[in-house]
């Protein structure tokens, strides 16, 4: 594994600071010392290789042979040097860990394997000034596939969900492999068989029985320079390519650089020298008896690599022309044809948004995830705003400001010289004004779901996602219930978003909620998590979290699907705010469940109000209190016994927050008292009683 260093110690060169040479010297030798792992796997594979099947040993050299033969004769034409075009194919192997990483990180990684073999990078122009005449373009292009063996259109990136990623042998490629004579395969994994990447030779994989292990695996943290990787570790791919083009080490055939003994093997490139390999960006070293080392070279380890030379590109040149490992079919024109990459086809029309829930007059970013090659962007934002065009700076990723209330289809219809296709996401933003409510927030979900004025729920996968459920709760009738015991998605989000609640001037906000969830018998972690916002979600504050593997389980363990029988398989707790930047009049509250493998998810009778000033503290064990019938279709009653004096009031607040009834009270200690709860309009009600700094809340129901 390639380790990572300052950016100062592995840029080494800087050609106008003379001074500085001493000390960056010795500065790069101190990474030597701390490499101790090999950033290339190549010779490691093909010892794998041949010690599984001895017998392909000898055709490798006749096919090396034979490839040398054919190099060393290999001229083109000098009208002009033809580009070579190589269809490509990424197979993303994760375990829905980091090494899943994003589309936009696989193309920046396949532009950076273009610039480099194409000689577009621009620190070329700091190759020092004995091989700045030999830095090639090799005149090779690599190209994500848009269609798949079977003709169907496809992106050129596939995503096989396995264990096998954390070992990242052979049996990563038998998992999924396309024909390497019309693609060239790379494999992403979190372990490359204890290297950064590897790769082999065309000649070791050159018959029949080399087929099916040939290509490039790579670690998916030296994909790219963004994401999960870096600028230090995004050359990985070019290193690989150059192998399986044909490029050996500059040192030669072997894995270990700066010994002494690689003087007496050659990489049989001629205008490479003799080189004992570097570990480190030593722009003066020089060895074997060579006035200087191209220590800059791609096929080095010494972390400031620049170039191919000349004799390189022809090397690799005179590789994918020849008929050894199939290189000569990829390039062929029916063959580019047939892999879509002479003329991409559009077959998916997509986009994605970075967040689905705002307040009227913000902002949403979309990102058009189309394939393959849109020219021509036309989006309806479902607000009675479009925009239409062709400059992909302008058309393909827009901002658009919603400045209305409500909830808003869109469409995207994509384009090129091949047709267009549509994507639809129906009722996808959620606008709410901001704010939309006065505190208190009580939610027992028993009025009709769902209530768009009061929550948004997103469901990331488009399943069955949360919902109201009938004869399942903690109190009342009905919870809400998001059904995951099916789930196969690790990682599949689910929110449950407020409209944003008037939090001004409180000194502390209380969040109180009921939930059931089980674990199966295998240990799951599922997460369920509270989130606040005082900026109409723009940004969001993790208040509380519960895990599968500690705290969110209130049941026994259940394979089957969960339904909590009874109170007694409920949880409930009370989340305390008290930072005054959350007490905003744009305060929402958001309850995300994140599946790992468990089971069902129920949420009853959420509570969100804030206090004023310093003098009422929430206590939910004040609890000396009941009201009956409940549900009733007239008058309720409220029954006290408290064991010392209070003195308060009990308030009753609707189902938009408005109180509709309070009544004082004063009572002596050990008395036991009774009030009369006036029927009210059919609904939902809310009943507080607060007393003493004391605070306790009931749900009660009129019919």
């Amino acid at each position: 594994m390639q380790p990572q260093f300052p950016i100062f110690l592995l840029t080494c060169k800087i050609e106008t600071m003379k001074k500085l040479f001493f000390i960056l010297g010795w500065l790069c030798a101190i990474a030597a010392v701390a490499q101790h792992e090999h950033p290339c796997g190549q010779v490691h594979a093909l010892d794998e290789l041949f010690e599984k099947h001895p017998e392909y040993r000898n055709q490798a050299r006749n096919a090396a042979a034979y490839l040398e033969e054919y190099t060393r004769n290999f001229q083109e034409s000098r009208g002009g040097q033809t580009i070579y075009t190589i269809p490509v194919v990424f197979h993303v192997v994760h375990n829905y860990g980091s090494e899943n990483i994003s589309d936009d990180q696989i193309l920046d990684g396949l532009a950076i394997l273009n610039r480099d073999f194409r000689k577009m990078n621009s620190d070329t122009v700091i190759v020092v000034d004995a091989f700045d005449q030999l830095v090639a373009d090799a005149g090779i292009e690599f190209k994500l596939a848009t269609k798949d063996p079977n003709g169907n259109c496809t992106s050129g990136i596939t995503r096989t969900v396995s264990d096998l990623t954390t070992v990242g042998d052979q049996q990563v490629k038998d998992l999924i492999m396309w024909p390497r004579n019309e693609y060239l395969n790379i494999w992403v994994v979190q372990n490359a068989n204890g290297a950064a990447g590897y790769s082999n030779l065309p000649p070791n994989v050159a018959g029949n029985w080399g087929a099916d292990t040939d290509g490039i695996v790579v670690r998916s943290d030296y994909v790219g320079a963004i994401g999960t990787s870096s600028v230090q570790k995004s050359r990985t791919l070019t290193h690989e390519a150059g192998h399986w083009l044909n490029l050996k080490h500059t040192w030669g055939d072997g894995n270990e650089p700066a010994l002494a003994s690689n003087c007496d093997i050659d990489d049989d490139v001629e205008d490479t020298p003799l080189t004992i390999g570097w570990t480190s960006c030593n722009l003066q070293g020089a060895s074997c008896g060579s006035a200087l080392d191209n220590v800059q070279n791609y096929m080095e380890y010494s972390y400031c690599s620049r170039m191919f030379t000349i004799g390189q590109a022809e090397r690799m040149r005179a590789a994918l022309t020849s008929s050894v490992a199939q290189r000569n079919q990829l390039i062929t024109a029916s063959n580019l044809a047939a892999t879509g990459v002479s003329s991409p086809s559009m077959c998916v029309a997509d986009f994605e948004v970075d967040k689905v829930v705002i307040c009227a007059g913000e902002n949403i970013a979309f990102n058009d995830n189309s394939y393959n090659a849109p020219t021509t962007w036309n989006w309806n934002f479902g607000d009675g705003n479009t925009l239409s065009g062709t400059d992909p700076n302008i058309h393909q990723n827009p901002i658009h400001t919603y400045e209305q209330p409500g909830i808003y289809t869109v469409t995207l219809v994509v384009g090129n010289n091949t047709g267009s296709l549509t994507k639809v996401k129906t009722n996808l933003i959620h606008v709410f004004q901001a704010p939309t409510l006065e505190a208190p927030i009580w939610e027992g979900f028993e009025e009709a779901w769902p209530n768009t004025d009061r929550w948004s729920v997103w469901n990331q996968m488009g399943d069955a996602g949360y919902g109201v459920v009938n004869n399942v709760s903690y109190s009342g009738t009905k919870s809400l219930r998001l059904l995951n015991s099916t789930v196969s998605i690790i990682d599949s989000r689910d929110e449950l978003i407020s409209a944003p609640y008037d939090m001004s001037g409180r000194d502390t906000i209380y969040i109180s909620y009921k939930w059931a969830w089980a674990n199966k018998t295998v240990n799951t972690n599922d997460r369920f998590r509270i989130s606040a916002s005082a900026d109409c979600g723009q940004n969001w504050g993790l208040v509380k979290i519960h895990q599968g593997i500690s705290n969110l389980a209130t049941a026994p363990d259940t394979d089957g699907n969960f339904v909590p029988s009874g109170q007694d398989q409920w949880g409930s707790n009370v989340v305390l705010i008290s930072n005054p930047n959350y007490m905003s009049d744009h305060f929402q509250v958001k309850f995300e469940f994140v599946a790992k493998g468990g089971n069902n998810l129920y949420i009853d009778d959420i509570n969100v109000y804030g206090q004023e000033g310093a003098g009422i503290l929430e206590d939910l064990s004040f609890q000396n209190w009941s009201v009956y019938p409940n549900p009733a279709h007239e008058d309720m009653t409220i029954e006290t016994d408290w064991i010392k004096a209070q003195n308060g009031r009990f308030e009753l607040y609707d189902a938009l927050g408005q109180l509709v009834w309070s009544h004082p009270f004063n009572s002596a200690p050990n008395a036991h008292l009774k009030y009369t709860l006036p029927h009210q309009t059919a609904g939902l009600y809310m009943l507080m009683v607060k007393s003493d700094n004391k605070q306790s809340t009931k749900r009660v129901i009129f019919k």
